[in-house]
């Protein structure tokens, strides 16, 4: 037997261990990322050798009047893209080079979409949306020269001719960064569309639908084999469709009558908040966003002088002017301050220290009541009675009808105004540093008193009820696809019952005397029905811009109790604009209804 002598050195056997274990822990290390770490992205990229997600969008929930009429559906386009993964490389260049061809896209621009669009190497980033059928027809015919590159079907929003309801309604665009991060966890990704203002913001988790998936075998070329048989697609599910309480006809006979004016209409339930028509204009044609809103398009509305997109009805802070009047009557009434009886002498003017206080009405009312004073909207009626108000018992009294906080209507903005007591004018002008006069314009509605007209709206309703509060809303039920059932919304309901039952009526005179009454500010509002009593309130509000603004807030009484608030931007008076448009457009909806009775009756 032989044997050989190991002349190996102690170093050199540890180095070759050492050397060998390293070779083993770096076959181990990478033996773990690839099918530990990695696993996903390689079977991804198998699947992807084979496979074709393509995002199904589901499409939004209609909107609906409260008859049932179509308002907001949906129609399709279809959108050109390219899954990233499929034109790496050089490849990218012939595609993208061949689809500038086409659509008429710079290849740069066709770069940049898809990195802004690029959701995942193996799901599909948009490059053209809305493509007409001449583009998506030449592309399919030359499907080969074009690997990579698909077609995926997505619903739009489309909306009728009737009517525009765009602060009703609002618009949805592609969500932004700050919202992503905010509704992630909901399950948006980059490149939805989500609701961004009116109903279809607020009401957005009930009108969002939920997208599906469609599983697609390929082969090497990226041709489509068809459906792949071990995964099942997933259908998209629709949103539900919403229920507005607005009526069509209304909405649109209310955008005709002020449609050449800087104004509000709100006509709404004083028994239950459910508002027919809410008109703020000027505003925009909801079908500047049922497509692409290009940039310049954008720029040019919301740089629009005339503010389109901005909501009078619930961001209009505007002084009441007259309509005011009537928180300085009750709040003396209900605190008995004053009783019924209590008379004044108008003159024409009042006077405070060196300063004259004129009524509209230079020559003087003369001797004058409650009621009167508020059919006739004295002026010297309501300085006087302010000098016997605390301002901060007056600011309790105005908070009390809601004034100074949001209604809650369900849009998604809303202003709280402002009621100024002791304390702002404290603050604004320091202590002792506001007189008695400011009193006397906050009665009058004026000064830094600020309300919206949906605050009036509500407002009126209280008065209409006898103290029911009852929130304003637009939306009335909406359709539970997942239980197969209709679900009504339940706003919220409160009372004020710390007013006399003496001093509504009393008011309820005034406001019938402005209406019926042939010296009433406000007879231009008259109905043409005897059997509907129509209360009302006018008020002209001062600005240093211009022209007064015009008020008018009234309520018809009986079976159904309307509300009906009506401002014009530097309108002029009261009595005159927004009086008649109040007139007109009360008149218009009894002549509908009874013409709908009539027919009903015909009928049975």
């Amino acid at each position: 037997m032989v044997y050989s002598q190991n002349n190996a050195t102690p170093v050199k056997k540890y180095v070759t261990l050492i050397l060998l274990f390293v070779s083993f822990l770096i076959l181990i290390i990478r033996f773990y990322i690839l099918q530990i770490v990695e696993y996903n992205r390689f079977v991804e990229i198998a699947e992807a050798n084979r496979v074709r997600i393509i995002p199904i969008k589901a499409p939004r929930g209609n909107i609906y009047d409260r008859k049932g009429r179509i308002i907001v559906y949906n129609e399709s386009q279809y959108n050109l893209n390219v899954i990233p993964y499929e034109i790496r490389g050089s490849l990218a260049d012939t595609v993208f080079r061949r689809i500038s061809s086409v659509i008429d896209v710079s290849i740069n621009e066709i770069r940049k979409r898809v990195i802004k669009n690029w959701k995942g190497d193996f799901f599909p980033a948009t490059i053209s949306e809305d493509v007409n059928f001449n583009v998506l027809t030449y592309i399919e015919e030359h499907k080969l020269e074009f690997p990579g590159v698909l077609f995926t079907y997505v619903p739009t929003r489309a909306y009728i001719d009737e009517v525009r309801a765009s602060h009703i309604i609002g618009y949805i665009r592609e969500i932004d960064r700050e919202n992503l991060i905010k509704f992630k966890k909901y399950g948006y990704r980059k490149g939805d569309l989500i609701g961004w203002r009116g109903v279809e913001r607020i009401y957005e988790t009930i009108l969002r639908g939920k997208d599906g998936y469609e599983y697609l075998q390929v082969d090497a070329h990226g041709r489509v084999l068809g459906n792949l048989q071990e995964r099942k697609n997933i259908p998209p599910t629709p949103g539900n469709d919403l229920y507005l309480t607005i009526d069509l006809e209304m909405q649109k006979y209310c955008e005709r009558v002020i449609s050449d004016t800087h104004g509000v209409v709100i006509v709404m339930n004083a028994d239950n908040g459910e508002i027919l028509s809410l008109v703020s204009k000027p505003d925009y044609s909801l079908k500047l966003f049922s497509g692409i809103v290009e940039p310049e398009q954008w720029n040019i509305l919301t740089n629009d002088p005339e503010q389109p997109l901005f909501n009078r009805a619930t961001q209009g802070l505007y002084p009441p002017g007259s309509t005011f009047k009537l928180i300085a009557l009750i709040t003396a009434l209900n605190e008995g301050i004053i009783d019924s009886n209590w008379t004044v002498n108008c003159t024409g003017y009042y006077k405070l220290g060196r300063r004259w206080f004129k009524c509209w009405n230079l020559g003087g009312h003369g001797i004058i009541d409650p009621v009167d004073a508020i059919g006739l909207s004295c002026n010297v009626f309501f300085y006087t009675l302010i000098r016997k108000i605390d301002i901060n018992l007056w600011a309790k009294y105005a908070r009390l009808f809601g004034f100074g906080k949001k209604t809650g209507i369900d849009l998604p903005i809303e202003e709280e105004g402002l009621v100024p007591d002791e304390k702002f004018l404290d603050t604004k002008f320091g202590v002792n540093g506001w007189t008695e006069g400011m009193k006397l314009n906050l009665a009058i509605g004026q000064g830094d008193l600020l309300v919206t007209p949906i605050q009036m709206a509500k407002f009126t309703s209280i008065i209409a009820t006898d103290g029911k509060v009852v929130q304003p809303h637009l939306a009335k039920m909406y359709y539970d696809r997942s239980r197969d059932q209709y679900v009504t919304f339940t706003p919220k309901v409160d009372s004020i019952s710390v007013i006399r039952k003496d001093v509504w009526e009393l008011v309820k005179r005034g406001m019938y005397k402005v209406v019926n009454w042939k010296k009433g500010t406000g007879i231009r509002a008259k109905l043409d029905f005897k059997d509907i009593k129509f209360y009302g309130k006018t008020g002209t509000s001062q600005n240093p811009l211009g022209e007064p603004h015009s008020w008018f807030i009234g309520f018809t009484d009986g079976s159904e109790r309307l509300v009906i608030v009506v401002l014009i931007e530097h309108g002029g008076t009261g009595g005159s604009n927004a009086a008649a448009v109040a007139g007109d457009v009360m008149n218009y909806y009894y002549k509908n209804k009874f013409y709908e009775v009539k027919k009903l009756a015909e009928k049975k």
